[in-house]
């Protein structure tokens, strides 16, 4: 996995050739199905890069932020990564700040432990008819393709959907992806940061702890840190790397939000 992020820094700031490419990816993948010279596989899990002439070029290196899209994703578990599983998944993807499609299922489960349902609502009755996790996984893969994943502590969501979408035989997920949270210090001016405190200050009505519902309330934070960019960040690579390295707090005054 070292590799396989010292690889996607390197593509964030300079095109590769394809054979560059090709050589340093060998340790990237552990996977026999995944050929690393294919780059139709790389683009399947959800990398965004294209190959013209012998170059290799990551998209989010060139696309600015307007022209990009962003798949804001939430999900409900019933547990922890290793004794629970996904029983809801929510995501909304916009281009421009505006909203173009949105994706929401529940998901088959028995045995949701009882304070999982208090938290959440969803209880083993609401799941009996709904689809298995492999059947939402493979929709919601096809949904996202290589939107940029963006999560309220993204780790989490990412890597619950990734690992499950391993075990179920789909390939890891190689979307890029930003932290809500983490792009929140940096532009909105808070006390806190977890969904619920940042959804009071900037007057997000919606349900806690369903996944459309906080998926949606995800993307008018993000929206709300957008608007708070220096002038400098405009392409997506920019808005990563300013995400996880900008300092904290860059505006004092939080820009109204009419939701």
């Amino acid at each position: 996995m070292k590799s396989l992020e010292n690889l996607l820094n390197l593509l964030s700031n300079r095109n590769l050739s394809y054979y560059d490419f090709v050589a340093r990816a060998k340790n990237s993948i552990i996977s026999d199905k995944f050929d690393i010279k294919d780059v139709s596989m790389w683009q399947m899990q959800g990398l965004s890069i294209e190959r013209f002439a012998d170059k290799i070029e990551l998209k989010t290196r060139t696309n600015s932020i307007n022209e990009q899209e962003f798949c804001i994703v939430d999900i409900e578990t019933s547990g922890g990564m290793s004794s629970g599983q996904i029983i809801e998944i929510g995501a909304v993807k916009i281009k421009n700040a505006v909203e173009i499609s949105h994706f929401q299922s529940l998901v088959h489960a028995t045995n949701i432990p009882e304070s999982i349902s208090e938290l959440t609502g969803i209880y083993d009755s609401d799941l009996v008819d709904a689809p298995p996790l492999a059947k939402v996984l493979e929709n919601f893969r096809v949904y996202l393709g290589d939107a940029v994943f963006v999560a309220h502590n993204v780790n989490f969501d990412y890597n619950f959907i990734s690992h499950s979408l391993e075990s179920m035989g789909f390939g890891m997920l190689l979307n890029r992806k930003i932290c809500t949270i983490e792009l929140a210090r940096r532009t909105i001016k808070s006390e806190r940061y977890g969904l619920e405190s940042l959804k009071n200050l900037l007057g997000i009505n919606s349900t806690h702890h369903r996944a459309l519902s906080d998926a949606r309330a995800a993307c008018e934070v993000f929206k709300t840190s957008l608007m708070c960019l220096p002038n400098s960040v405009k392409h997506t690579e920019e808005l990563i790397k300013f995400s996880k390295s900008a300092p904290k707090h860059y505006k004092d005054k939080t820009p109204s939000l009419e939701i």
